[in-house]
C-alpha cells in the first residue's frame, strides 16, 4: 500500500474538522492505520463496490486513496470472478473487501466457500435518511467506536485498510448519524480472506 500524508487523505476524502481534532488520529503517520504494514493485519488485494450506489462508490474511492485497488460491479458478477477474483485467490494470502448489496455479498460468499476462503468481518448497514443502523455481526471494538464518531465510509475505510487477522463475533446494533442526506438502502461491509489467516474467535 502506498504511503500518503494525513493531510492528503483528509483533503481527498472530505473528512471534517472533527476528524482533524480527534486524538485517535493525532499520532504520527507510522502509528495510524493508513498503512497496512501494521503487524497481523489483513492485506487486501481488491475492494469491491456496486456501481450506482453512492455510499459503495464513496467507500471504494477512499480505499483507493489509501492504496487498495478497486473493482466496480454493475450486473455481471461472474465477469469479475473470472477476471479478478479467481486469479487473485490463487494466492494463499489473498483477501478482498467491500461495501455492497446483499446479492453481491451472497454470490461472493459462495465463491469463497468453494475456494477455502471465509468472511472475517461483516456489518449490515440499514441507511435511512440521515442515520444508519449498523448491525455488527463480525467486527472489532475499534470499528464499533469509530462508527459512533465518524461517518460510515470514513470509519470503514480507516479500519478495513488495516484490519486484524481475527474473526471477532460482535452481535451488536449501533445507530450512527450522518451529516449528509442519503436515500434508503441496505449495504453490507465485509472482508473475505483465506481460512488460514484465522487465529481464533473472540466474543466482544
Amino acid at each position: 500500500m502506498e504511503k500518503i500524508s494525513r493531510r492528503s487523505f483528509i483533503k481527498s476524502t472530505g473528512l471534517g474538522l472533527t476528524f482533524l481534532a480527534s486524538s485517535a488520529y493525532s499520532n504520527p503517520l507510522s502509528s495510524l492505520i493508513l498503512s497496512n504494514k501494521e503487524q497481523n493485519s489483513i492485506k487486501l488485494d481488491y475492494v469491491i463496490f456496486d456501481k450506482g450506489s453512492k455510499k459503495s462508490e464513496e467507500f471504494a474511492h477512499k480505499m483507493s486513496i489509501l492504496g487498495t485497488k478497486s473493482y466496480g460491479i454493475e450486473k455481471d458478477i461472474y465477469e469479475m470472478y473470472r477476471d479478478i477474483i479467481k486469479p487473485t485467490w490463487k494466492n494463499q494470502n489473498s483477501a478482498i473487501a467491500g461495501l455492497t448489496s446483499y446479492e453481491t455479498l451472497f454470490v461472493l460468499q459462495r465463491f469463497a466457500f468453494d475456494n477455502q476462503m471465509q468472511v472475517y468481518f461483516n456489518i449490515e448497514h440499514s441507511i435511512d435518511d440521515s442515520y444508519t443502523n449498523n448491525k455488527l455481526n463480525l467486527a472489532n471494538e475499534k470499528l464499533e467506536n469509530d462508527l459512533k464518531k465518524y461517518n460510515l465510509t470514513d470509519a470503514l475505510a480507516l479500519n478495513l485498510s488495516s484490519y486484524p487477522q481475527k474473526k471477532i463475533i460482535a452481535n451488536k446494533n449501533i445507530v450512527s448519524h450522518s451529516s449528509d442526506f442519503s436515500h434508503s438502502e441496505i449495504l453490507y461491509s465485509w472482508i473475505i480472506a483465506a481460512k488460514k489467516l484465522d487465529k481464533g474467535e473472540l466474543n466482544v
